[in-house]
């Protein structure tokens, strides 16, 4: 039995021996493009920017050495009820980013970069396969994926 329980922008994902929540967000940088034209090519509003040469600082707000290197652009990513990673991935490109692969592609040829981070919280066994059409959809639009696994106790603090 396959169960899904989500609230806004989290999923639980309990099937076999897994037992696992995720959440999502999209990270767009870039040295010459503005934080404005990402906002208006994406269709999503930012959550957290950073400027190119703004100093920078820690998500704490503590000043750090140095200027941020490029513009920063990010959001969190709602995720469907009843949706595992892949589909997560397949309905980004097809749905929430659909009409913007010219744009994401555009960002990674020219030097920058677009991501979705996939935060994993495992109580048990965590295992889960990302379907090659996803994976094409995914290259083809310039977009990378990045996984960071934590103990399900890190979510609840």
């Amino acid at each position: 039995m396959k169960l899904l329980v989500m609230s806004q922008s989290e999923s639980r994902v309990i099937v076999g021996l897994n037992d696992y929540r995720f959440v999502a967000s999209l990270h767009v940088q870039h040295k010459s493009i503005s934080l404005e034209e990402i906002t208006e090519s994406l269709g999503l509003r930012p959550q957290r920017v950073r400027r190119q040469g703004e100093p920078r600082s820690s998500p704490k707000g503590s000043l750090l050495s140095g200027v941020f290197d490029a513009n920063h652009w990010s959001t969190d990513l709602m995720i469907r009820a009843g949706h595992d990673i892949d589909q997560f991935l397949i309905e980004l490109v097809t749905t929430t980013l659909k009409g913007s692969s010219e744009f994401t592609r555009r960002i990674e040829e020219t030097g920058g970069s677009v991501c979705v981070f996939l935060g994993v919280f495992a109580t048990r066994l965590c295992d889960f396969e990302i379907q090659p059409e996803t994976l094409r959809r995914l290259g083809a639009a310039g977009i990378s994926v990045r996984f960071d696994y934590y103990p399900a106790e890190d979510r609840e603090q």
